[in-house]
């Protein structure tokens, strides 16, 4: 399984970000083996995109993204996707995982 973070830097001592669409950093964590990828989100524009950030999220088959509240549009789209969203501000990126994996964080 793998979930999505939107984080503030590439790593997973970094903060969630308070911003999931306009976040600068995805990173695609896979709970199986602990490894990850780093997306670069500072080339999303302007336009769409919180639709946008949930295609990133369905193009790397990601079940679950952990972010601050999505907007309306994003929500939208991540409802059409049936990916499940998780409130992760004010953790780390590390400390989301491991609330994620207990099941303590709160699901939006």
């Amino acid at each position: 399984m793998k979930i999505m973070l939107a984080t503030d830097s590439p790593s997973l001592e970094s903060k969630i970000s308070d911003r999931f669409a306009r976040t600068s950093y995805f990173l695609i964590y896979n709970l199986e083996n602990g490894n990850f990828d780093v997306i670069d989100n500072s080339s999303i524009g302007s336009h769409g995109a919180g639709p946008k950030a949930v295609q990133i999220a369905m193009d790397n088959d990601v079940s679950a993204i952990i972010s601050a509240i999505p907007g309306e549009t994003a929500m939208e789209a991540v409802r059409e996707s049936k990916i499940k969203v998780y409130d992760g501000r004010g953790l780390s990126a590390k400390d989301a995982i491991g609330k994620f994996k207990s099941g303590e964080l709160k699901e939006i």
